[in-house]
């Protein structure tokens, strides 16, 4: 395999635009491709670690990023009447709206001379060995030297290449999700807890004006609501939490489509994350449990590192060999740390304090290099 010249990214997700925003900058003809027609104006925040912002920065994103989050330095611990039970200092990350921080990296990826088209898909993906040839939706055919999977935890390309046993599973919780204005004291990752311990509400900052907080609930299955009664569900679910920040935003909360859902669906493939001409990146290699808050930090890095790699080696092979000798002891890492959170959280007798001390060594553990 020789060294790749001309690759496509398939998905411009958070790991997805990233790529081809680091690819490009590392000397390779990117193409990026995504079925959905338009990028999504609805999502609530993201939360950007240290260690995310240093992998941003290597790319020229972490400004861009700073101006329009909101940097914090804090995690903190409420009662469901919004008492401050505990306060430790974290190494300092950014919130920041989704939808924002999905239009920084597109525009860095088109500025950095990448080609992104939306509204395609790849209906046929053929390695060749020497090529992947690539059939679109449209009826255009190409050929490339290498395809990053960027397309999510529900990967077609990976059940094509890597095989169905690397589906996704339930991993028993799901988060209730939706935006508001930011109080003062939103100024970290604030965490609010009913008197049992059983119930998490979360909020997030995500800029000088804004916020976003989240409930996780549990359930042996997937569970199934009503699109047009989210509004009301999730003041019954948020009953009992007498918190002003959490009753404030409640308040702002009047339409069912202010309201998100997501299951927690989960997988991570073992290494390495190739075969072939065909990479895994982000979700499609790794999603985990948003308990350490970086599924799209793990992305972000993995796009960072497969580019660096890229450019390091001669061969194609070598290249992704190097990637996931540099990505999946770290991944793997931070998918157990989350998971084990998720578990602790569906303990009958759950233990703030245990939890805390796990989340605050993994903290540290992602200061360590990418």
């Amino acid at each position: 395999m020789n060294k790749a010249k001309r690759v496509l990214v398939v998905g411009s997700g958070i790991g997805g635009a990233t790529a081809a925003c680091a690819l490009a900058k590392a000397g390779l003809e990117t193409h990026c491709i995504d079925v959905q027609p338009a990028r999504s104006t609805v999502g609530s925040g993201i939360c950007l670690l240290h260690n995310t912002m240093r992998a941003l920065s290597e790319i020229g994103l972490a400004e861009p990023c700073l101006d329009s989050g909101l940097r914090f330095e804090v995690f903190k611990q409420h009662d469901a009447a919004g008492n401050l039970l505990m306060s430790n200092p974290t190494p300092p990350g950014i919130g920041i709206r989704r939808p924002e921080l999905a239009r920084i990296l597109e525009t860095a990826a088109s500025e950095a001379g990448a080609k992104l088209e939306r509204g395609l898909s790849a209906t046929s993906v053929t390695d060749r060995g020497d090529r992947v040839e690539v059939v679109f939706s449209d009826g255009r055919e190409a050929a490339y030297d290498l395809v990053v999977a960027a397309d999510g935890a529900y990967s077609k390309l990976r059940e094509l290449f890597f095989g169905s046993e690397h589906r996704v599973w339930f991993a028993g919780q799901s988060a209730w999700r939706f935006n508001a204005p930011r109080p003062p004291e939103v100024n970290g990752f604030c965490l609010y807890r009913s008197p049992d311990g059983k119930r998490t509400v979360g909020a997030l900052p995500t800029s000088r004006e804004a916020c976003y907080l989240f409930f996780l609930e549990n359930s042996a299955q997937h569970m199934h609501w009503p699109d047009d009664q989210l509004d009301v569900l999730v003041r019954e679910r948020l009953d009992g939490f007498s918190a002003p920040v959490i009753q404030d935003a409640l308040a702002q909360v009047t339409t069912p489509g202010q309201v998100l859902v997501r299951p927690f669906d989960i997988t991570l493939v073992p290494a390495p994350w190739h075969r072939g001409r065909i990479v895994l990146v982000g979700d499609a290699a790794h999603s985990p449990t948003p308990q350490m808050t970086s599924g799209g930090g793990m992305a972000i890095e993995d796009a960072v590192v497969l580019a660096q790699c890229a450019q390091a080696h001669p061969e194609v092979e070598e290249a992704l060999l190097a990637y996931a000798a540099r990505r999946f002891e770290r991944v793997s890492t931070v998918w157990n740390a989350s998971l084990q959170l998720c578990k602790y959280e569906q303990d009958p007798v759950p233990n703030p304090q245990r939890s805390a001390a796990l989340m605050l060594q993994t903290y540290q553990y992602l200061g360590q290099p990418m």
